[in-house]
């Protein structure tokens, strides 16, 4: 199912609980398997791959939902945007296969606090933006690799997939792998808040799902 596939088998149950987790380098892109750790997060979230995934590319609905990257500046195309099978394309605030942005990532878990300075930028490419699978079953992947700084300092890129799971739902896996020269003094320095952050994205993705099907059924 998986081009980059994860290092762990994937949720089979609604109920299962948002996972997050060091683990060792997971192929991504751009740099395959070349890095220093992996961060893992899963989730099952209420709602259908195809529901997902355009949460994840409208950056407008962002900071209605999303902690940890609550903001996205995304820049002016220099090229025309590229066909992605029959993903929807060209709607402004939307991520699209090479769009280039600018995110605030917030560490501490006060992503959607007013007035919150505790954050830093970080610039991104899309690399990834596409339907995956070949059993059937709706499914998607979404790329981004960091840019702003030199390759061999650090590198990474972050991989989003999107399976449909048996009878409703979809399981969402996370990862992001760094690398390069200083991957070792991320890993020690901010390791474990990148889980957490990583578990909290996750937790925002289906807690948003959650209270719209709730909404609904009310």
């Amino acid at each position: 199912m998986a081009l980059y596939p994860p290092t762990t088998s994937p949720h089979t149950s609604p109920s299962s609980p948002v996972t997050s987790s060091l683990v060792p380098p997971i192929p991504v892109p751009t740099h395959g398997s070349k890095g220093t750790f992996a961060v893992l997060s899963k989730a099952i979230i209420p709602a259908t791959p195809i529901e997902v995934l355009t949460l994840i590319r409208d950056t407008n609905t962002w900071p209605l939902w999303n902690t940890f990257c609550p903001a996205c500046v995304i820049s002016p195309r220099k090229t025309p945007i590229p066909k992605c099978g029959d993903l929807e394309t060209g709607k402004e605030g939307w991520l699209e296969l090479g769009s280039e942005a600018t995110i605030d990532v917030h560490m501490e878990g006060d992503g959607l606090v007013e007035g919150s300075t505790r954050s830093r930028t970080q610039g991104l490419v899309v690399t990834r933006l596409e339907k995956i699978g070949e059993d059937g079953r709706k499914a998607f992947r979404i790329a981004w690799k960091g840019v702003g700084y030199s390759h061999w300092q650090l590198h990474s890129e972050r991989v989003m997939e999107m399976v449909e799971v048996e009878g409703g739902g979809t399981d969402y896996v996370c990862w992001e792998t760094f690398g390069g020269m200083l991957g070792s003094v991320v890993k020690m320095m901010v390791g474990a808040q990148l889980v957490d952050r990583f578990g909290d994205y996750s937790r925002d993705l289906r807690e948003h799902f959650e209270k719209a099907k709730k909404g609904v059924e009310t």
